[in-house]
């Protein structure tokens, strides 16, 4: 095959990656809908192939080992979770999207010159699945009305006690909080923020702002902000008006005081981020 095979293939496996993510963040997907929109988008990065007489088709489902590799490396790196966790079932995914992707490689890919719409049956048979599930995808998310239903992605309760050890660690020695509740309820905004925002998507975020300027939220803390600041000064800006809310909330007695605090900052993720607070402060 040559290095420049291999190449295209690491490359195609990143053009798969943002593509995906582009959907997860815009879509709530199921792991199903991935691994189908996983193939529907190699299928089209591998017409491409045909359509540049590009020799490299025989083997093109190794994109999605490379697709494997870099999503390791973003949980480890950037979401800071185990890609490996039995209960997220990541490995046990890949390893059906690659036996898919060998089969459809072979019996497919390897026996035709052209994917889009020629007569073979298993190509329409194909292309016949992959309308039905994108017209019941549409279906169901209303994307025609423009409707966006979130980009919500469901975080484990083993993850946000590792989430809140990690962030407690690189910022506790740092923030000193006055009070145990103020502080379990930054801890649990920041897992919240960080999971739906990762480091990579605000990496990208600063590089966006220095190009543009316009204000936007930033910060692992996700504050809405004119000028650049750091995940750290996030935090402190957070601190100061959660511990303003506090202080108007003098009326309200017990656990009542933090759950209005909440209700008042995390207006539109109330829900979530209570799930969270409810796991640390049982830590």
């Amino acid at each position: 095959m040559g290095l420049f095979g291999w190449i295209l293939y690491f490359i195609g496996s990143f053009v798969l990656f943002f593509s995906l993510h582009f959907l997860e963040s815009k879509y709530l997907l199921t792991k199903l809908e991935r691994l189908i929109f996983s193939i529907i988008i190699w299928l089209v990065i591998s017409q491409l192939f045909f359509y540049l007489a590009l020799p490299y088709t025989s083997d093109i489902f190794l994109m999605f080992v490379f697709l494997l590799v870099i999503d390791i490396f973003y949980h480890s790196y950037f979401l800071e979770e185990d890609f490996f966790d039995k209960n997220e079932g990541n490995l046990a995914y890949y390893i059906l999207l690659i036996l898919m992707g060998f089969f459809i490689n072979q019996e497919f890919i390897n026996k035709v010159n052209n994917i889009f719409l020629s007569g073979e049956e298993l190509r329409i048979l194909l292309w016949f699945m992959f309308t039905l599930f994108l017209y019941r995808f549409s279906k169901e998310r209303d994307i025609f009305a423009g409707v966006r239903i979130g980009s919500k992605r469901v975080i484990s309760s083993e993850n946000v006690l590792i989430q809140y050890t990690k962030f407690r660690y690189r910022y506790g020695k740092d923030i000193k909080f006055k009070n145990k509740d103020i502080g379990d309820l930054i801890y649990a905004i920041m897992i919240y923020e960080n999971h739906k925002r990762t480091k990579f998507f605000r990496i990208y975020d600063n590089f966006m702002f220095k190009l543009i300027g316009s204000k936007k939220k930033m910060g692992i803390m996700q504050v809405e902000s004119d000028h650049l600041i750091s995940d750290l000064e996030s935090i402190e800006i957070v601190n100061g008006k959660l511990e303003k809310l506090y202080t108007k909330k003098s009326s309200l007695k017990g656990k009542n005081r933090i759950m209005g605090v909440m209700e008042d900052y995390c207006k539109d993720n109330f829900d979530e981020v209570q799930n969270i607070f409810d796991l640390i402060q049982k830590f």
